[in-house]
């Protein structure tokens, strides 16, 4: 469904409890930030404006900028339930394919922005197990393997569109009672997120981007008994600020919102010692007590969890590699909380992975990734001392 809506930047939602109330949000400076900081927009800028049909508050207040900025917008809708009836009945061939619509839509626009969803998590059980992986999500080839990414990327590339996504969306109260999570605190931390100041993110980003580019050694350790040491190969380093630049336009790449973070991958077979997680950590919809690891030649080589079941089968579903210690990076975003589905962009926390790590530069192709958050941290690389209890210094 395609619809053209210009009008009053403001969107209503339901109080939750008892009462029938609503109350105003005013979505006007998330979005003059993603106008100003994040994308640069200019006048006559073309813009193009997808939404989920539970985020048109979000899209109204975006046609409505466009509007005021002399910005030609086009705004397109999907609803959640006619998004999964076409891709349980939609062939995998028919998934993988950019329509001519959609197409055409992309090579004559140079914005696009889009709000992530749908409202629901989504049925995974009700979709075919062979039509799952190309169930496009991300739009973002780093995240997203579908076919349909690829195909948009290219012409995305092609065309040089600026990209940004409006995470925080998947903010809701169907997503946070699956997951356990206080909703009203949750979107309080993924739009708090959006509104970061990026500027300065971007300047701690680069600055640790130096140290973090090198051939080096690099030492963690932290009060819950976290003895971890490890090399890195002078590998790419990827940069989450907020802020697109012509790089992230020239290879297809998608600004998130909220951003703040920066990693890299590693020598996979260098890590050796131990991981201790100092709070409970997700797999799923499960969550993990007292996990920890001990690492040789860059693999688990044991582990314990209260619910170690779910990460035995993460394991054996991914293979060896799984298991590999790939990537490692810190958290830049002063604006949010540790405890939520972003932890790896709260400022302070290190965020240690396993798995997949091509999409960054690495050498291990598992298919299964994993990564969890601590706080406290005290990081050196090279002997350098470059975070002491979870603060970063000199940055």
């Amino acid at each position: 469904m395609l619809v053209m809506y210009v009008g009053n930047a403001q969107a209503y939602f339901p109080r939750r409890g008892k009462s029938s109330c609503v109350r105003a949000v005013d979505y006007s400076h998330l979005v003059k930030h993603v106008f100003d900081i994040s994308l640069h927009v200019k006048p006559k800028d073309r813009v193009w404006i997808q939404s989920w049909d539970h985020t048109l508050g979000i899209a109204k207040a975006v046609a409505y900028e466009c509007s005021r900025r002399v910005c030609p917008c086009l705004l397109t809708v999907r609803y959640e339930n006619v998004w999964l009836q076409s891709i349980v009945q939609s062939s995998k061939k028919q998934l993988a394919r950019i329509t001519p619509q959609e197409e055409s839509a992309l090579e004559e626009t140079d914005i696009f922005i889009f709000t992530m969803g749908p409202r629901d998590p989504v049925p995974w059980s009700s979709i075919p197990k062979e039509k799952r992986g190309e169930v496009c999500m991300w739009l973002d080839i780093r995240y997203d393997k579908s076919t349909y990414a690829r195909r948009w990327a290219s012409v995305a590339k092609a065309h040089k569109v600026k990209m940004l996504a409006i995470e925080a969306t998947l903010a809701t109260p169907q997503r946070a009672k699956a997951q356990g999570l206080n909703y009203e605190e949750w979107r309080s931390d993924m739009f708090g997120g959006c509104i970061a100041d990026h500027k300065a993110i971007s300047r701690r980003a680069k600055a640790l981007a130096k140290l973090m580019r090198g051939e080096s050694s690099v030492r963690v350790t932290t009060p819950a008994g976290t003895q971890l040491n490890f090399k890195l190969e002078g590998r790419p380093v990827e940069i989450s600020d907020g802020i697109s630049t012509r790089e992230m336009v020239e290879k297809g790449k998608v600004v998130f919102l909220p951003a703040g973070s920066i990693e890299v991958s590693v020598d996979e077979e260098s890590a050796r010692g131990r991981i201790v997680y100092d709070t409970a950590v997700g797999l799923g919809n499960e969550m993990l007590e007292g996990l920890a690891f001990d690492l040789k030649d860059g693999r688990i080589q044991r582990h314990r969890a209260r619910g170690s079941a779910s990460f035995e089968r993460y394991l054996r579903s991914g293979g060896k590699e799984a298991g590999r210690f790939s990537f490692f990076g810190f958290g830049l975003n002063p604006n949010m909380k540790h405890g939520f589905t972003q932890d790896d962009k709260v400022l302070g926390n290190l965020t240690l992975g396993f798995g997949g790590n091509e999409s960054i530069g690495g050498k291990n192709s598992a298919k299964n990734q994993w990564w969890a958050s601590i706080g406290g941290a005290t990081v050196e690389i090279d002997g350098r001392r470059i975070m002491k209890e979870g603060r970063l210094l000199n940055q």
